[in-house]
């Protein structure tokens, strides 16, 4: 068993903890971690929609990060696809018109599909705004 040093003073460390600075500092660590967590459910949140389209996707990224705080984000950003849908949708366009310039063309069937998520991408923009 170990003895604690001759200077040890338990009751002002029972003092400490129970004073009001002390239980007031608690409260806005509680409320500061309370709001980063919250901040960062907002960012998975926005960010899993910009990213897929799969409603499938969203929920699992957000409920991790709702079930799972610290390591929920972590998860997230491993599982993340690396570029926003409209980030897609401009490369792909891009590929399009470099074939295009160079005498090849796009099959129809592409340019159908880009001009399906060109109307999302345009309907999600005027949701963000």
């Amino acid at each position: 068993m170990t003895d604690f040093p001759s200077n040890f003073n338990l009751s002002a460390i029972i003092d400490f903890i129970s004073a009001p600075s002390f239980q007031t500092i608690q409260l806005a660590l509680v409320i500061y971690v309370g709001l980063l967590w919250l901040s960062v459910i907002i960012w998975v949140t926005r960010d899993a929609i910009h990213r897929s389209d799969s409603l499938i996707f969203q929920v699992i990224a957000i409920l991790i990060n709702i079930i799972f705080p610290i390591l929920g984000i972590l998860l997230y950003l491993i599982i993340r696809p690396g570029k926003t849908t409209s980030e897609r949708y401009y490369e792909e366009l891009e590929h399009r018109l470099i074939l295009e310039s160079i005498g090849e063309t796009a099959p129809e069937e592409d340019v159908k599909s880009h001009k399906k998520v060109h109307k999302k991408e345009v309907k999600k923009a005027e949701k963000d705004e």
